[in-house]
């Protein structure tokens, strides 16, 4: 008969499958709140008496949440141990997550949705250091690979099942859902995930640094989503929150560089592969994010979809991510160059993005859902072939700090990008507002031909029809734009890829 290790028997065998439901759960829940709610997006902003600018701030400061918060994880868990950090963490999400669903008033979904964000960070991360250290080393393979069909999950599902809740019992169920999962993982959690990675010494958590990136961060945010509604710096308040911001960061930067033990440790970033492999991710979560947001609005909002087809015409850009990503991972795995792998990713994301940037007010689902499957690809193939080019000079030992960085520049980069994108949105269908309709006027000979083609007379129904086409063709112009700039996003992370020093292949057993 086979022996038992000495240590493993004084317990019983953790039951993997438990600890993984556990954690799938949790991170599942986690990701996919990130994409479920963009759907019910349109739907959220009139019962909060919100505008399509201000709406965005439910997507942004969730982001920007797991952005400030996603560097503690570690100090986190030496102090507290992984069980309950993670038992913290699931709790006041799932807390968060309920009065999510019963809020009233922008400022209250603002404010709980931070905390669901900031608690919400420290999920995937302590469930990744969870089932690495539950499965035995033969078999991390597949958790990790369990892990990866989880986190691309939430791409697929969140357009889905956002819709049909939307669409069936009212958008407050987006957040509603995360309570019986919650509590499920919560058990789980307390009765199976092993208490270890708590220090007898944690490293000091820099209050300070971390207070600096927070407002540095925070106020960045705010200039990028209120800059466009206080027409930007003819504002007091954003030339204040500006500076402030600036500030802030110039002095969270000579911090990092400074101490022995900083937040961040933005020391390694003299790592060329990390450096630009961080920037290169931050690109890939504006791509990601950006589309994210432009979808919903387009499809709901201009072309008449219900949320529900909305979230079915959506759903193949993950289905494709998710397929890019499995045989991205076993392509690595065989030695196949990253490298060309993310140029691969890149063409196809440039393909995808190409369709988009031709949309008119009377496209087929068709080209929806195609140009979004082939972006999906590009997507799965970028993702993890340009981590391990990231992390192809690092150490071991310097491998958990550049991933802080890794993911604090992709979660920064998709909160940056959402505020960009619903500016670049909100200034051109102004700008074609303006500029269209400078055009309608009684003296215009276009005008009258049009008229009498479509047999309408100058009355008072007549230029309502005339201001709710205008409304639509100048929408339709920022939207334009705002695709434009994730096409150009893919083009911008060339020169990264091509500036990243080569990855040796790894050598793999026959």
């Amino acid at each position: 008969m086979a022996t038992i290790p000495a240590a493993h028997a004084e317990q019983p065998p953790l039951p993997l499958v438990a600890i993984t439901f556990a954690v799938m759960a949790a991170i599942i829940m986690n990701v996919l709140d990130t994409t479920i709610v963009n759907v019910a997006l349109p739907n959220m902003e009139g019962a909060l008496r919100a505008n399509a600018d201000q709406g965005t701030w439910i997507l942004t400061t969730y982001l920007l949440a797991m952005v400030i918060v996603t560097p503690l994880t570690g100090l986190i868990v030496e102090r507290f141990g992984q069980e309950r950090a993670m038992l913290w963490s699931v709790g006041v999400f799932v807390f968060s997550s309920a009065m999510c669903g019963q809020a009233h008033s922008l400022a209250e979904m603002v404010f709980w949705r931070f905390l669901q964000g900031a608690f919400g960070a420290a999920m995937v991360p302590i469930g990744q250091s969870v089932l690495v250290s539950s499965y035995p080393p033969e078999r991390r393979g597949v958790a990790m690979a369990t892990l990866g069909m989880g986190i691309m999950l939430g791409p697929i599902a969140g357009p889905i099942l956002g819709g049909l809740l939307t669409d069936t019992v009212g958008w407050r169920w987006c957040f509603y859902v995360n309570v019986p999962v919650g509590l499920l993982a919560l058990l789980l959690i307390w009765l199976y995930v092993p208490q270890s990675g708590k220090s007898t010494q944690p490293r000091r958590i820099d209050w300070l640094g971390f207070l600096l990136m927070a407002i540095g961060l925070g106020g960045l945010q705010i200039v990028l989503s209120l800059g466009n509604q206080d027409d930007w710096f003819s504002s007091h308040f954003i030339v204040s929150v500006t500076l402030m911001a600036l500030v802030a960061l110039l002095f969270f930067v000579w911090r990092c560089l400074e101490i022995a033990y900083p937040v961040v440790n933005l020391r390694l970033l003299k790592d060329r592969a990390l450096a630009l492999g961080s920037a290169g991710i931050g690109i890939f979560g504006l791509a990601l994010y950006g589309v994210m947001v432009i979808l919903p609005i387009y499809l709901q909002d201009h072309m008449g979809y219900e949320a529900v087809t909305s979230g079915y015409v959506m759903a193949p850009q993950g289905v494709g991510a998710m397929i890019s990503m499995w045989v991205s991972g076993r392509l690595i795995n065989r030695g196949a160059s990253a490298r060309w792998m993310v140029f691969s990713g890149i063409l196809l994301g440039l393909w995808g993005s190409w369709y988009t940037i031709h949309y008119d007010l009377s496209v087929s689902p068709w080209w929806i859902v195609f140009p979004g499957f082939i972006r999906g690809l590009g997507l799965g193939l970028i993702s993890i072939p340009i981590f391990n080019l990231a992390f192809a000079t690092l150490t071991k030992e310097q491998t958990a700090e550049g991933s802080g960085i890794f993911n604090l520049m992709r979660n920064l980069g998709g909160s940056v990008g959402i505020a960009i994108i619903s500016t670049i949105m909100s200034e051109q269908t102004q700008a074609g507002w303006n500029q269209i309709g400078g055009h309608i006027n009684t003296f215009s000979d276009a005008l009258r031909r049009y008229w009498h083609a479509s047999d309408l007379h100058p009355d008072p129904s007549t230029w309502a029809i005339m201001g709710q086409t205008l409304g639509q063709q100048s929408a339709m112009r920022g939207i334009l734009d705002a695709f434009t700039l994730v096409f150009y996003s893919f083009i911008a992370m060339i020169p990264l890829v091509l500036l990243m020093p080569r990855r040796k292949a790894p050598e793999h057993r026959q």
